[in-house]
């Protein structure tokens, strides 16, 4: 009899751990499922990705990592991982999912980037002190240093604070060093915009991917900013058009040169990203007299964006993703140009060991420089 229970309870036992197994493992695949179909109908670049001729590729992709997670060979966390890092890895990094493992594996790839920068750190890795601080001094007689190590709200009145302290000074060449800048809000560089520009230049027109789980990030921010016309516009625009893509703007082209500065210098890495390679695209675009400098691209999140995050429904992992995608976008070889913004000239050392409010040999290096360059006519 005891015997007749016990296999009783094992039956039950092992019935109520499928049903249990059974049940995650649906919810595991309503989440793909849903990841899956909120990037192709809500990510701003998905169209053009797919345009480029990357249908076949990521049909295969989302197929396969699918058939993984059905079978039990891989777990949500590693399929969306997975599906999210196949564009980050190639189009832009702006897209992330929200997890522990996704961090790891970027923190991967960039520690891989670091290696084949500067292959000497195999031989000798020695000690790094990388904690960039708000920098504003006179390296020499003729160049002033401007370091900017954020983008984000904190760092605003350091950056604008430190170009009225150049425009002051008897300096006639500027560096402008954002290495390790991640950015945040692009405003921080009008006034910047208006010191380097030097021509007209066929604009770069934005667009907003018009959904309605898109337009929250404008209603969020119209709560923030409830005085913000733009804000309100925009939303009335997007709800009463049937467009699939709205124009945001276009970059502005009305501005006009000055003779306050000679040269200028952008110094740039690969971690460069976001509002900051804003100020790189800006110089690239419509600045003579200011070149880029560095030994790589800058990170990729130069082509879109304005992100929100959207939470997976039973995970609530966060699929964080940009919005909007640039004209350039469609312009850019990815296979040939890589991610990012590359550099107008190399800087021949190797990658620095220190950054914090130090003036290092980078600069020194890029200072000397300026003094070489001709002086762009204007």
């Amino acid at each position: 009899m005891k015997t007749i229970i016990l296999t009783l309870i094992f039956a039950l036992s092992a019935l109520f751990s499928f049903a249990a197994n059974s049940d995650s493992l649906k919810r595991d695949m309503e989440d793909y499922d849903y990841l899956v179909s909120f990037v192709e109908n809500n990510y701003a670049p998905f169209d053009a990705i797919m345009q480029k001729g990357y249908k076949r590729e990521y049909k295969a992709l989302k197929k396969r990592l699918r058939k993984q997670l059905s079978s039990g060979k891989v777990g949500l966390e590693k399929a969306a991982n997975d599906y999210v890092l196949w564009f980050y890895g190639q189009f832009d990094r702006h897209i992330q999912l929200e997890s522990d493992t996704f961090l790891v594996a970027v923190q991967i790839q960039g520690e891989k980037a670091i290696v084949k920068l500067d292959s000497t750190l195999l031989i000798n890795p020695g000690n790094f002190e990388i904690a960039p601080m708000p920098v504003s001094c006179k390296v020499d007689s003729q160049t002033w240093l401007i370091r900017v190590p954020s983008c984000e709200p904190g760092f605003y009145d350091s950056t604008v604070n430190a170009l009225q302290q150049f425009l002051v000074s008897d300096c006639e060449n500027l560096i402008i060093d954002i290495r390790w800048n991640g950015g945040g809000g692009d405003n921080v560089w009008e006034g910047y915009y208006d010191l380097l520009y030097d021509h007209p230049y066929k604009p770069e027109v934005q667009w907003f991917r018009n959904t309605p789980k898109n337009l929250l990030f404008w209603k969020k921010l119209l709560e923030l900013q409830p005085s913000s016309v733009f804000n309100r516009q925009l939303i009335e625009r997007c709800e009463t058009s049937k467009e699939k893509f709205v124009t945001l703007g276009e970059s502005d082209n009305n501005r006009q040169p000055t003779s306050r500065i000679k040269r200028a210098a952008i110094l740039i890495n690969f971690m460069t990203g976001s509002a900051a390679e804003s100020l790189v695209k800006f110089v690239k675009n419509y600045s003579d007299r200011c070149k880029v400098y560095g030994i790589c691209n800058t990170n990729g999140c130069d082509l879109t964006g304005n992100c929100r995050t959207e939470p997976l429904p039973n995970s609530h992992l966060g699929i964080f993703y940009a919005t909007t995608v640039d004209s350039g976008f469609y312009e850019k070889n990815f296979s040939y140009e890589g991610l990012g913004i590359a550099p107008d000239i190399i800087i021949p050392l190797p990658m620095e060991r220190k950054l914090t409010d130090n003036i290092d040999e980078w600069v020194l290096w890029v200072a000397e420089d300026l003094k070489k360059s001709p002086c762009a006519s204007i």
